[in-house]
């Protein structure tokens, strides 16, 4: 191992020379660190090393502490035993991400021969004396001498057209070395992301606030991954008046200081990420942002802004139970146009607080999708003489060919992740989505796959298109079989807990292994020779895998024909093992509750009968069918105990309840007399409903939707609290014939008297 200050030495005379931006920030502990998460690096006690909170290292600490940092033992073994193994890896890695004209110089200095015309002595020779030492170590640990096959393989890769933009959707997961493009930092400075991007609905609001008449404090935090620093990029380059399209010539810095669009004697401040500072520094700039003139916006995660608003509020003491304000303004939704509530005037300037984790970002998350089948820079694989039947391309072309069906299934599928098991966060599916795209594989293994292929047509891509599917790599699996790498992902963790493309019904699983394909729905052209390949693996007894697959490719790519709408809609429903998903998803997207007067009247109705069954235990058969009250009855909590007789606490009618929108959360809820009460009624709870309206009883309900059913009963109570008659008393009765019944009775205090009420 070496120590990171010849590390860092090294790296700085590099950037120097080829990326002279770099050396504003000088960022070499990156690499240093981040190499050890790939299982190829090691670094001198690194447990107990201080990390941000995207894991980075602190170059302050690995200088005073002489950290070293090496290959680990196995691979720096094949690397002296196998010299050329350096030259290969490194020679592609400059091919990939370096222009032609670069790439001979690089060589040069880092010591490795080059096969590509040399430039003039005076342009290959290095910097210093130092750089020449560094060159001849290298060389003589792992360069010399190289096999004429490394050279021509070389040769060869230089003269392919490989598109840059596979490389950077490798660039945006960790699914093998290449991850340097999924943090903000390094998107804004690459040219392929701003047709990626997908603008967020909170950054209009955020300028507007930043330059009004009087100054603020706007706060974004949220989880890592959410997207804060994206949006600061996007408020900078808009307040700046900078191309959205255009990357930045330079990183961002620790604060970027710009003059007011309208004022020239005011200025904005963006603080790209308090979260990376020290506490002492922290709680200065926040200091700073409300006693200096200027508006700020600061980027922050929420534990270190939290702390920080308590320090700064506990040296105030006209600020007191600071952080449970700020939790209760975290926990707020957003919902567009309605900046003022998430705006706190208790400090010296008015202080805007967002919380990404409250944002909806179903569809902004699979818009990216749509965004990465139309970039530009596909245009490029034109000019391949793969493309074609180039896997990549052909993937790219059959999700292209959905018509935008493939961005409405993978936000479907978002929509289930954030209801039952957690909300990914935007960098989370970005690496999902990029990984689905690409499978991993470069332009260089799908051009060899192609020519090295003896079929025709697109055929020739047929073997590669396996292992790049789109609807394989985004539930993690290739050729039917799970992706180990792929579990590194969190997006496939979570849908690896669901069985996504198991079997749906009799009739749809006598169409996978039927020559005259299904009955409901068409792929196009494209994946015609690999569907029938899996037809005739899934025919045969062990082609489980394969039918698993085939439904999977029907779910993304399949395109209903005009009869068969309906089958579409009971594949979709039970490959995606949620009955009322695609209605709750479209009532958020339109950000309405989009049925009809019948059908709204219909489905309240079905909650309240569910409900029923719930508060009192019985199941809805055992009451009449034009039962049309709800029974809050006095029961034991645990459930664990039939009991035939119930006290009746209060008696609600049906007419009391209704249906609505809550815009801000995206969801219906179900109201008692307008709004007094409102029960959300989440996607679990609405499957819930569906499931036990349709006769399914071994449904169950997660003990966290229980509870809530319970804070809604609460409520009704505690809203008809002092209504009832407490003379009148009524039970529920099951008789003998399973049928319930309600009793009612008047209780005659004088006389002490129970008689039934006629």
């Amino acid at each position: 191992m070496e120590r990171f200050s010849v590390y860092d030495h090294e790296l700085r005379a590099l950037f120097a020379r080829f990326y002279p931006y770099a050396l504003e920030h000088s960022n070499t502990h990156y690499p240093f660190g981040r190499l050890e998460g790939d299982g190829l690096w090691e670094i001198e006690d690194s447990e107990n090393l201080k990390r941000t909170s995207v894991g980075h290292l602190s170059k302050s600490e690995l200088l005073a502490r002489d950290i070293h940092g090496g290959f680990t033992a196995d691979v720096f073994e094949a690397l002296t035993l196998d010299r050329s193994i350096a030259y290969r890896i490194t020679t592609d890695l400059i091919s990939q991400f370096f222009d032609a004209s670069e790439r001979s110089s690089l060589l040069a200095c880092i010591g490795m021969p080059t096969s590509w015309e040399m430039e003039s002595n005076s342009e290959n020779e290095c910097a210093d004396d130092s750089e020449r030492k560094t060159e001849e170590s290298t060389r003589n640990l792992l360069v010399a001498p190289f096999p004429s096959g490394a050279q021509h393989e070389i040769q060869g890769a230089t003269k392919m057209n490989q598109n840059g933009l596979i490389s950077y959707f490798n660039s945006l997961h960790n699914i093998g070395a290449s991850g340097a493009n999924a943090l903000a930092e390094s998107q804004a400075l690459n040219e392929y992301f701003s047709e990626i991007y997908e603008p967020f609905e909170i950054v209009d609001a955020i300028c507007d606030v930043l330059t009004a008449g009087r100054d603020h404090v706007v706060v974004l935090t949220g989880h890592a991954g959410d997207g804060k620093s994206t949006v600061a990029l996007d408020v900078l380059k808009r307040i700046r008046g900078l191309s959205p399209k255009d990357p930045l010539t330079s990183a961002l810095k620790e604060v970027e200081i710009i003059s007011h669009p309208a004022s020239g004697s005011r200025v904005i401040h963006i603080l790209k990420d308090m979260s990376e500072l020290s506490a002492a520094v922290r709680l200065q700039k926040l200091e700073q942002s409300f006693e200096e003139p200027g508006s700020w916006l600061i980027v922050s995660n929420t534990g270190p802004l939290l702390n920080t608003l308590r320090e700064f509020s506990e040296r105030r003491e006209a600020l007191p139970d600071i952080e449970s304000r700020i939790l209760a303004y975290l926990n707020r939704p957003y919902a567009k146009h309605d900046i003022e509530s998430h705006v706190l005037k208790m400090f010296p300037k008015d202080m805007l607080i967002l919380n990404m984790a409250r944002l909806d970002n179903v569809s902004l998350g699979a818009r990216v999708l749509t965004r990465m089948i139309n970039h530009s820079a596909w245009a490029k694989c034109d000019a391949c003489v793969a493309q074609s039947a180039c896997p990549l391309v052909l993937n790219r072309r059959a999700l292209k060919a959905t018509e935008g069906g493939a961005e409405e299934r993978v936000r479907w599928i978002y929509q289930r992740l954030n209801a039952y098991e957690q909300r990914l966060t935007l960098r989370q599916m970005v690496a999902q989505l990029a990984f689905a795209m690409t499978g991993g594989m470069t332009c260089k293994e799908a051009k060899n796959l192609v020519l090295e292929s003896p079929s025709e047509g697109i055929e020739k891509g047929t073997d590669g298109l396996e292992g790049v599917l789109f609807s394989e790599g985004f539930f993690g699996y290739r050729n039917g079989k799970p992706v180990q790498e792929a579990g590194g992902l969190t997006a496939v963790q979570l849908l690896r807990r669901q069985i996504f493309g198991g079997p749906v019904a009799v009739d749809f699983e006598r169409e996978l292994s039927s020559s005259n394909g299904n009955g409901w729905a068409i792929l196009s052209e494209w994946l015609k020779p690999l569907s029938e390949r899996w037809r005739l693996r899934g025919q045969e007894s062990p082609g489980v895998q394969w039918r698993f697959a085939q439904r999977r490719m029907l779910y993304v790519f399949g395109q209903p024909i005009a009869s068969g709408q309906a089958a579409a809609e009971t594949y979709w429903a039970t490959f995606l093992q949620s009955p009322r998903l695609r209605d709750f998803d479209l009532w958020a997207t339109r950000q309405e509750l989009i049925i009809s007067r019948g059908e709204r009247g219909r489905l309240c109705r079905a909650c309240l009968r569910v409900l029923l069954e719930i508060f009192s235990g019985f199941s809805a058969g055992q009451f009449r069918q034009d039962q049309e009250r709800l029974y809050l009855t006095l029961r034991r909590p645990d459930r664990a105990v039939v009991q035939p007789t119930q006290f009746v606490m209060a008696t609600l009618s049906f007419q009391d309840f209704d249906l609505a929108y809550d815009e801000p959360r995206r969801l219906p809820v179900l109201q008692f007399r307008n709004g007094v009460v409102k029960l959300p009624l989440t996607l679990p709870l609405l499957d819930f409903i569906e499931n036990r309206i349709a006769g399914d009883l071994g449904s169950e309900l997660a003990r966290i939707h229980l509870a809530q059913l319970e804070w809604f009963r609460a409520e009704l109570l505690r809203v008809l609290g002092g209504s009832s008659d407490r003379f009148r008393i009524q039970l529920l009765r099951a008789g003998i014939d399973g049928q319930v019944h309600a009793h009612r009775y008047l209780l005659d205090n004088e006389r002490q008297v129970l008689e039934v009420e006629q």
